[in-house]
């Protein structure tokens, strides 16, 4: 007498997936975007200090790694790397990250006393809760018991 045993084969089903990516993208494409975007003053991403996270006198920046705009790029390809695990931790990582920043930066920006913000910002702060949505739509797969 044979038994049969089932064969547990994992589907993940495609719109996830797409979607998730479709996010992702979205999100990193805001966040790499708003480093060449004016942040405030006439500044882009590149040339805002990274003064302006903790001081309300900030000016430029003298390179990208001491700029507002050079961690915003390392964000989005931090989310877009987060698209290789499965879980998307990194790219929720990623997405909190940016949103710490901007709000850190928006709290400067209105104890300055130029209160301007501009478009870069608000792009940053878009691809940032993009990020976060991409990395909520993780990739589950169902199970499903096949019959030899």
């Amino acid at each position: 007498m044979t038994t049969h045993t089932p064969i547990h084969a994992r589907r993940v089903r495609p719109i996830s997936v797409a979607s998730r990516m479709m996010f992702t993208a979205l999100g990193a494409t805001g966040l790499i975007a708003s480093a060449f975007l004016k942040w405030t003053r006439d500044l882009t991403g590149l040339d805002t200090s990274w003064r302006a996270v903790y001081q309300s006198t900030f000016g430029g920046a003298q390179d990208a790694v001491h700029s507002v705009g050079g961690p915003a790029i390392v964000l989005g390809l931090l989310a877009v790397l987060g698209l290789a695990e499965r879980s998307g931790w990194l790219t929720r990582l990623a997405g909190a990250l940016g949103v710490i920043g901007v709000v850190l930066v928006v709290i400067e920006i209105e104890r300055a006393s130029d209160h301007s913000m501009q478009w870069g910002l608000f792009s940053a702060l878009a691809g940032s809760v993009l990020c976060i949505g991409a990395g909520m739509t993780s990739m589950r797969g169902t199970t499903v018991a096949v019959e030899d």
